[in-house]
C-alpha cells in the first residue's frame, strides 16, 4: 500500500513540473528594462582653480573666515563680502591704521608681501596692540599655515585680479583734505564757534594786523607729502579768481611741518592780515603738484558750490 502511495506522489510531482515548464514556454516572463542599466561609479570632481589665485583665496579663506557678521561684512573696509569688493579694497588700497613706525602704505602691495598690511595682520601677533592678529574669531591662534602661504604666494606673484591681470600702480592727483587756521600758539581760529554766525561753512573771524598760520592736510597715492612741489596758498577777494590780477591777490609759500601731536606732515603757510583791507572776506586756495601731472592740483575749485569756498575763507574785523 505504501509503495503505491509513493509512486503516485512521484507521478504527480513529475506532472506538475511538466505543466509548469509548458506554461513558462508558452507564457515567457516580460523583459526587465532595468537589467540593461549600467550603474557607473560617480566621477570624482577635481578643483581646477589655482589655490594661489584670488578667486580661490576669496572662496576658501576670505569669504568663510573674514566676511563674518561684525567683521569684514561691509561694516568697514576691507569688505570681503564679494570677490569684487575684496579685491578693490585690498590691492593698492590705502590703509586706515598703521603700526608705530608707519611702515605700510597699502593693504596689498603687489609683489611685496612684507610691505602688505594684509599679510602683516595674519602673521604678526601684535600689529598695533597685543593679540590683534587676524582673524579675531580665535584670539591668539594664527590662521592655518597653508592659508597664510597661499595669501603670501598670491601677493608675491603680483596680486593678480580675478582675470589673472597684474594691477596697474595708481597715480591720482594729490588730495587736499582740509585745513586748520591757528595763531602763533597753535590755538584754533577756524573752529565753528569763531565763524560768522557760528555757521561751520561761513568765514572764520580774525583781527586786523594779525599773524596766523594756516595748515593744509594733503595726501597722495604715489608721492610722499614732503616730495610734493609748488605748494602755494593763494588769496583773493574774489572766490573764483585767483590769478595775479585778482583783487586783493596774494600768495604764500607753504612749507612742510610735522605736527608733534600726531606725527603727521602738513603744509604750513604764515599769513598776516595786515596785507589785506579790513572788513573784507578773503578767500584762499591751496595748490600743489605730485610731479606726475602737468597742471597743479587746486582746492577749492571754481565749480564747487559757494559754501565750500566760504569755508576756505576768513573775515578781517575792522
Amino acid at each position: 500500500m505504501k509503495k503505491k502511495i509513493v509512486v503516485c506522489c512521484f507521478l504527480i510531482s513529475c506532472l506538475s513540473l511538466s505543466l509548469s515548464s509548458c506554461w513558462k514556454e508558452s507564457n515567457p516572463e516580460p523583459s526587465n528594462p532595468y537589467l540593461q542599466v549600467k550603474y557607473l561609479t560617480p566621477p570624482i570632481l577635481s578643483d581646477t582653480l589655482d589655490p594661489n589665485s584670488f578667486v580661490a583665496i576669496h572662496r576658501d579663506i576670505l569669504a568663510p573666515t573674514c566676511a563674518q557678521p561684525g567683521c569684514h561684512d561691509g561694516v568697514f573696509e576691507p569688505d570681503f563680502r564679494s570677490l569684487e569688493s575684496s579685491y578693490s579694497t585690498l590691492v593698492y588700497a590705502k590703509i586706515i591704521k598703521n603700526n608705530a613706525d608707519s611702515s605700510f602704505t597699502f593693504r596689498v602691495l603687489p609683489f611685496d608681501k612684507l610691505k602688505s598690511v594684509l599679510y602683516e595682520r595674519i602673521t604678526n601677533c601684535c600689529f598695533v596692540n597685543q593679540n590683534d592678529r587676524m582673524p579675531q574669531d580665535n584670539i591668539g591662534t594664527p590662521m592655518a599655515s597653508e592659508k597664510i602661504e597661499r595669501i603670501g604666494n598670491w601677493i608675491s606673484g603680483g596680486a593678480k585680479d580675478p582675470f589673472g591681470n597684474i594691477p596697474q600702480y595708481p597715480n591720482s592727483e594729490p588730495k587736499i583734505l582740509y585745513f586748520y587756521a591757528v595763531n602763533s600758539q597753535f590755538s584754533p581760529l577756524s573752529n565753528t564757534e569763531n565763524r560768522i554766525d557760528s555757521v561751520f561753512y561761513n568765514p572764520f573771524i580774525v583781527p586786523a594786523n594779525y599773524a596766523m598760520n594756516i595748515a593744509i592736510a594733503v595726501e597722495d597715492d604715489s608721492t610722499a607729502v614732503d616730495q610734493l612741489s609748488y605748494n602755494k596758498l593763494k588769496m583773493s577777494y574774489d572766490p573764483d579768481n585767483f590769478s595775479t590780477s585778482a583783487p586783493g591777490y596774494k600768495e604764500f609759500q607753504a612749507y612742510v611741518f610735522t605736527y608733534p601731536g600726531n606725527g603727521k606732515k602738513y603744509f604750513l603757510a604764515n599769513v598776516n592780515t595786515n596785507q589785506f583791507t579790513s572788513d573784507r572776506v578773503v578767500y584762499f586756495r591751496f595748490y600743489t603738484n605730485d610731479g606726475d601731472h602737468a597742471a597743479n592740483t587746486e582746492y577749492p575749485y571754481s565749480s564747487l558750490p559757494l559754501p565750500y569756498k566760504t569755508f576756505f575763507s576768513f573775515y578781517i574785523q575792522p
